[in-house]
C-alpha cells in the first residue's frame, strides 16, 4: 500500500484562541490540509460552555488552560514559541490587556504571525460596537437587497459574515505565512468581517455610486427584476432557479418553454413589461413538477436548476460523486455525513482525519510536546484545566 500524499500544510502550527465565529471555519479549512491546530479551551463552566458542532472542529486538537494561573501563562508563552500563528477573537483591546496582542507575542517569538479577528476591526467608530452576523450583513447592505421588492429587507439564511470571514482569515494566514517564508518576518493582521462582506458587495455598492443611485431589493439583476434571473414555484410548491444571464441561453429557454418573443426582450424598458414576462414565466412553470422540469431543462443549456432543501442538498449525486459532501462511513469510526474539503488539489489533496476533539481532549499530548516531563503531567493538566 502507498504512503499517503503529504499534506501541503503539514508542519505549520496554529494557536487557535478565538474559538467561536470565521475561527472555527479558517481553522477547519487549514486543518483540512494538514495545518496542526490546537484549540486553546478556558475552564469548565459547569456546562454552559458554546460548543461548536462537531463538523467544524475537525482535523483539531483541544486543550484546556486557565490563562488567569500563572503556570497557564507559562504554557502559553511557551505554545506561542512552539507555533506559527496565533488566532484570537477577543473585543479589540481585550488582548492587548490579557498581553495576547502582537507586540507582547512577538516579543516571545520575533517571528510570529498574530491573526485579529472581529466584526469591525481593532480601530474606528464601531470597533466596541457587540455585534453578531445579521448586524455585519445589515452594515454592508446584504439584508438592504434581499427580499421582494414590496417587501421589507430578508435575513439571509446563513452565517454569510463567519463563513466568509474564515475564508479571508485562512487567505490572510496563508499570505503571511508565504511572506514569512521568503523574508523570515511574522506579522499583525487585522481581519473585520466587515471588510470581508463589502468586498463581497463591491459590484454591487460600484453599480450604485456609478449610477448615482441606490437600488433597492427587486429592481437589479441580481434581485429579481427581470425575467431570466429569477426563482419560480412549480406545481408541487417546490422552486427553481432561473439564471440565463447570456442571450443565447435566454433564447434556448425561452424556444423551449414556447416564449420566444421573449428572446430579443431580455431586458425589458418599463417596470410593467418585466413584471408581464415574470408573471407568464410564472404561469408555465406552475403547471408541471419542478423534477419534472429539472429533466426538461437542466442539461439544455438553458443555467436552470432546482432549488434544493438542505437533505437533497445532502444527498445530492454531483455532490456524492465529487465529494463535496462526504459519506461518514467512507471515512471511518465516529464520522458523520458531512461537507468534505473547501477545493481539490492534484498534487497536494487534503483529507478528514479525525474527529472532532472532546473540549481538553488532547491536552497531555500538547503539553508533553513543548517539553514538559511525563512525571508532572497529570498534576499539571488537573492545575490548569480548573477554574
Amino acid at each position: 500500500m502507498s504512503e499517503p500524499t503529504r499534506l501541503p500544510l503539514e508542519g505549520i502550527r496554529i494557536l487557535d484562541l478565538a474559538r467561536m465565529g470565521p475561527g472555527l471555519h479558517s481553522s477547519q479549512i487549514l486543518g483540512d490540509f494538514g495545518a496542526d491546530i490546537i484549540k486553546l479551551e478556558p475552564p469548565s463552566k459547569g456546562g454552559k460552555e458554546l460548543i461548536p458542532p462537531a463538523v467544524i472542529s475537525r482535523n483539531t486538537r483541544s486543550i484546556r488552560l486557565n490563562l488567569k494561573k500563572p503556570i497557564g501563562r507559562e504554557i502559553l508563552e511557551k505554545l506561542t514559541a512552539n507555533v506559527d500563528v496565533v488566532v484570537e477573537g477577543f473585543k479589540p483591546g481585550v488582548a492587548k490587556r490579557l498581553g495576547l496582542d502582537y507586540d507582547s507575542l512577538s516579543q516571545i517569538k520575533s517571528d510570529i504571525i498574530c491573526v485579529s479577528l472581529s466584526g469591525f476591526g481593532q480601530e474606528g467608530p464601531y470597533s466596541q460596537v457587540v455585534a453578531h452576523d445579521l448586524n455585519y450583513q445589515s452594515l454592508a447592505g446584504i439584508p438592504h437587497m434581499t427580499g421582494d421588492v414590496d417587501g421589507p429587507p430578508k435575513i439571509p439564511g446563513n452565517a454569510i459574515a463567519d463563513d466568509a470571514g474564515g475564508i479571508s482569515a485562512a487567505l490572510a494566514i496563508m499570505m503571511a505565512l508565504f511572506h514569512k517564508q521568503r523574508t523570515g518576518e511574522g506579522q499583525f493582521v487585522d481581519l473585520a468581517m466587515v471588510d470581508t462582506l463589502l468586498n463581497m458587495m463591491l459590484l454591487q455598492l460600484h453599480f450604485a455610486q456609478a449610477e448615482r443611485n441606490t437600488p433597492r431589493r427587486g429592481q437589479t439583476v441580481l434581485s429579481g427584476r427581470y425575467a431570466y434571473y429569477n426563482i419560480y414555484p412549480c406545481k408541487d410548491g417546490k422552486y427553481l432557479s432561473v439564471g440565463p444571464f447570456e442571450p443565447w441561453f435566454w433564447a434556448k429557454l425561452c424556444g423551449l418553454l414556447g416564449v420566444e418573443e421573449f428572446a430579443e426582450r431580455q431586458h425589458p424598458e418599463t417596470e410593467a413589461e418585466a413584471r408581464a414576462q415574470i408573471e407568464r414565466l410564472r404561469e408555465i412553470f406552475l403547471t408541471r413538477d419542478r423534477d419534472d422540469w429539472t429533466r426538461e431543462l437542466m442539461f439544455q443549456d438553458t443555467c436552470v436548476t432546482p432549488v434544493l432543501d438542505l437533505d437533497e442538498v445532502m444527498s445530492d449525486r454531483n455532490h456524492r460523486e465529487r465529494g463535496a459532501i462526504v459519506s461518514g462511513s467512507d471515512l471511518g469510526e465516529g464520522f458523520e455525513d458531512q461537507v468534505g474539503l473547501l477545493f481539490r488539489m492534484s498534487k497536494t489533496p487534503g483529507r478528514i482525519r479525525r474527529v472532532a476533539p472532546a473540549v481538553g481532549q488532547d491536552t497531555r499530548d500538547v503539553l508533553l510536546e513543548i517539553g514538559y516531563p511525563e512525571s508532572e503531567i497529570d498534576e499539571l493538566e488537573r492545575e490548569i484545566s480548573t477554574a
